[in-house]
This record gives structure tokens, C-alpha cells and sequence, in this order.
């Protein structure tokens, strides 16, 4: 059923009733009819509830779209008697003599289970409490495509030719291929096929490589806090910077955080609505892209974060942030005029491409929860068929082929 009802109320006043001494009936009827006003839009009651509503007019007739979810009853000329049967939604229409059209209101019944939880809700003793689920995943997936050549050749009248990177000095001059490999480099990321060399003057070496590969990074972090209340929750670690201090000679260390971190603030706000404003974050150290500082090299930090409001019903999902990112890049070195000749040009070139696709989904899913029942059975803990791993040696040697993962009590 839907939560976006008004709030239930113990009488509904329909009009301000009119009071006085020494006012005709009819005075009395003009003026109720004058400050008649519509009927709330909205009517919520329980199931088994009832609820008085007041006319400042006489009820001339009275019809409930489903007497299955509420029934009606006139209780003198001025009041009516709205009782909730059954879980769900109705129409209520009222005539009166100040118009021949009724006034129309929709009527919800909420169930028992629904009423006792909203009670039990708004009992101050009882404070609601939110368990947040975040999940983290993030995908990469890179390409690589790479084919080269490098030629080396030396001539008998000082005719010398050599490929990008192979020419370290003027003196180099083709022999073997054990003492030329110095001056033609392997390239240890592709394969090597090298010719020539011995009593040739021209050694050249083609390089190709194709690879491709993925990463798959998952973070589940749950984190549980009352409604109203802010909470914070850390799985990583600190590592230490070092800060000149303002005139260069000392130097102070000072910790960051990094890892996978939750802050949330959840507001239960009624009808098993919880307004929601979450912060998740995932960082990891990387010290390709990092400094050195003061002798010290100080890693950088690659982060994913988003902070957020958003509004859920119990144990709904929100895809609270997504990224789908590609990066295409290619790169051909080439000899003037000799790299565009077809086929042969092959020779004189140096082609790279590099695909890289990442995408990223940062999900919320929020429930209201309940701690357990004292002395109630616990839940297996992660690992608990582990805690007391001690094989003997036999078994160790003979038996033991390392598919712990499969282990009973582990986290799935």
C-alpha cells in the first residue's frame, strides 16, 4: 500500500460548527452551508478503528464505494461513524442539502500488521533503527594492440641506419647477434623475432603484442545506525605523509585514511519511508601517480565517492551513482614517405592502440531492523569452521589440497 497518506487523526472536523443563542434555524442552516468546506481529500484509519467525522450540516445520504474496506454509518443528523474492515482503499461520499452534488474523499484502511509496526515505531522506547546496505562494484576491462620494427644497418662508406631507439651512439656497428643486442634493446612487454646479425651489416627485430584483461572490484559494507542519527564506518588503514614544516628544516607526519569508508544519516519518517543521505567512498593507494616528499615517496590516492539524499521504502534499492567511462587512444610512428608505402611500409612503422572501458554502479538498500531476542541462537560467523583449523601432519601432507573457500562459515 502506498505510505503517502495523511496522518491518521482521532476526529476530522468538517466545518466550524455554528454557535450562539437568539439565531433562526434557517440563519443557523445558511450560515453552516456558507462555511461549509470540502472533505479531506485523504481518510486513513486502521483496520478494526473507528473514526467520528463532523457535519455542521444535516447528513441527508451517506455511500462507501467497497463496505469490504470500510463501512459507514450516520450517527445523528451531524456525525458519521467510519469503520475500517479491510486493508485497502475506498471512496466516501456525503450529500448534503447544500448541494446536490456529494462531497467525495478517498478512505485507506491499513492493516493489522501495518498499524502495529507504525505504533510500534512511534513508541518512543522503541526507536527505529535502519540497517543500510551498500553495494560497490566496479569493472575495467583494457586491450592492447602493439606491432613494430626496428632495423639497424651499416654501410662500408659511413652509411648508417638505424630505428627509433637503436642507436644509442655512433659507433655501433652490426656483428653478431649476442653482441648487437645491447644496441637493439628486447623489448620485455612483446615477443621478439630478430634476423641478420653474424657477418650481415643489417640486424632488425619485429615486436607485436596483443592482451587484453579485466579487474572486478566488489564492496559490500552494511552499517547500522538509529533514525535521526549519524554513523561512520572504515575498512582500510592510515599511511603516513610527511609535511615540511613553514621553514623547510623539520618535517611532521601526518596520516590519511584510504579504504573503503560509509556515512550515513537515515530518517525514518513514517509508513516505512526512510529519507536517507549517505556517503560512500572507495580508495586505494597508487604510487604510479604519487610524489616524493622530503626523501619520502608519498603514494596518491585513486577515489570513488558519492554523497547523496534520496528517499526509499523498507528494503527497496536505489542505484544512488553509475559511470561508464571508455578511453580509446592510438599512436602510429613512422618514417616520412617510406611509412605509408603499402605492405612494406610495415617496415618503417610503430602502431599502438589501447581500449580502455570501466564501469562503475554505487547501489543503496535500506531496511528496518530489530536486534535479536536475548539468549536467541547467533547467526555462524564468518570463518567459524576455520577458527580452530589445526591438521595434523598426515593429513596436512596427504590430504590437505587448499579449497578453503568451499569450507562451511566463510562469507558468500
Amino acid at each position: 500500500m502506498s505510505s503517502r497518506f495523511v496522518p491518521v487523526v482521532t476526529s476530522l472536523v468538517w466545518a466550524v460548527v455554528v454557535a450562539g443563542t437568539g439565531m433562526s434555524s434557517a440563519s443557523a442552516a445558511t450560515a453552516g452551508c456558507a462555511g461549509l468546506s470540502a472533505l479531506p481529500g485523504a481518510i486513513e484509519v486502521g483496520q478494526g478503528i473507528q473514526q467520528n467525522i463532523n457535519s455542521p450540516v444535516a447528513i441527508t445520504r451517506l455511500a462507501i464505494g467497497d463496505p469490504k474496506i470500510a463501512d459507514v454509518v450516520a450517527a445523528g443528523d451531524s456525525n458519521v461513524l467510519l469503520t475500517g474492515v479491510g486493508p485497502g482503499a475506498t471512496t466516501l461520499m456525503v450529500w448534503t442539502d447544500c448541494s446536490p452534488s456529494p462531497r467525495q474523499s478517498m478512505v485507506f484502511v491499513r492493516g493489522k500488521a501495518t498499524r502495529d509496526i507504525t505504533q510500534a515505531a512511534d513508541d518512543p522506547s522503541l526507536p527505529s533503527q535502519v540497517q543500510t546496505d551498500i553495494r560497490f562494484v566496479e569493472v575495467s576491462r583494457t586491450k592492447l594492440k602493439e606491432a613494430s620494427t626496428s632495423i639497424f644497418g651499416r654501410g662500408s662508406n659511413n652509411f648508417l641506419f638505424g630505428s627509433p631507439g637503436t642507436v644509442p651512439g655512433t659507433t655501433v656497428t652490426p656483428g653478431t647477434v649476442g653482441k648487437t643486442l645491447s644496441n637493439i634493446p628486447l623489448n620485455n612487454e612483446s615477443f621478439n623475432i630478430i634476423w641478420g646479425g653474424g657477418s650481415s651489416k643489417v640486424l632488425g627485430m619485429l615486436n607485436a603484442m596483443e592482451g587484453s584483461g579485466f579487474a572486478y572490484t566488489l564492496a559490500r559494507p552494511s552499517l547500522v545506525a538509529l533514525s535521526g542519527q549519524s554513523a561512520s564506518f572504515l575498512a582500510g588503514g592510515e599511511f603516513p605523509v610527511p609535511v615540511p614544516n613553514g621553514t623547510g628544516d623539520q618535517i611532521t607526519i601526518q596520516y590519511k585514511e584510504y579504504g573503503v569508508r560509509l556515512t550515513l544519516t537515515p530518517t525514518v519518517v513514517g509508513h516505512g519511508r526512510i529519507l536517507l543521505k549517505v556517503a560512500p567512498e572507495v580508495s586505494e593507494l597508487d604510487f604510479t601517480a604519487g610524489i616524493v616528499l622530503a626523501g619520502t615517496s608519498v603514494p596518491a590516492l585513486n577515489i570513488r565517492r558519492t554523497d547523496t539524499s534520496i528517499a526509499l521504502a523498507d528494503g527497496e534499492s536505489f542505484v544512488i551513482s553509475g559511470l561508464i567511462n571508455t578511453r580509446n587512444t592510438a599512436q602510429i610512428n613512422k618514417f616520412p614517405g617510406l611509412g605509408d608505402i603499402p605492405i612494406l611500409g610495415a617496415m618503417f612503422r610503430n602502431s599502438q592502440v589501447n581500449n580502455d572501458e570501466r564501469e562503475l554502479l554505487m547501489i543503496v538498500t535500506p531496511h528496518l531492523v530489530q536486534p535479536l531476542a536475548a539468549n536467541a541462537q547467533l547467526p555462524s560467523l564468518p570463518g567459524e569452521a576455520l577458527r580452530n583449523y589445526d591438521p595434523s601432519f598426515l593429513r596436512l601432507y596427504f590430504l590437505e589440497n587448499g579449497n578453503f573457500e568451499r569450507r562451511n562459515g566463510l562469507s558468500q
